[in-house]
């Protein structure tokens, strides 16, 4: 079974910085990006992806640069 197959969802890799888990992150109906959980205002980490109109593309985006 594939990674992102319908039996497994598709999750954000660890932070490719730091390690630390992802966060998806939703502003507005169609505004999604993924983060590190450690991200400037929780922490000290500055990686973040960039946006996409939902949320698996985002976490596309996420996975390619980790």
């Amino acid at each position: 079974m594939s990674e992102n197959s319908p039996a497994n969802p598709v999750t954000p890799k660890p932070c490719p910085k730091c390690g630390n888990p992802a966060e998806v992150v939703k502003a507005g109906s169609r505004r999604f990006w993924v983060q590190c959980s450690r991200y400037a205002g929780q922490g000290t980490c500055s990686a973040i992806g960039s946006q996409a109109d939902n949320r698996k593309e985002a976490i596309f985006n996420w996975n390619k640069i980790s």
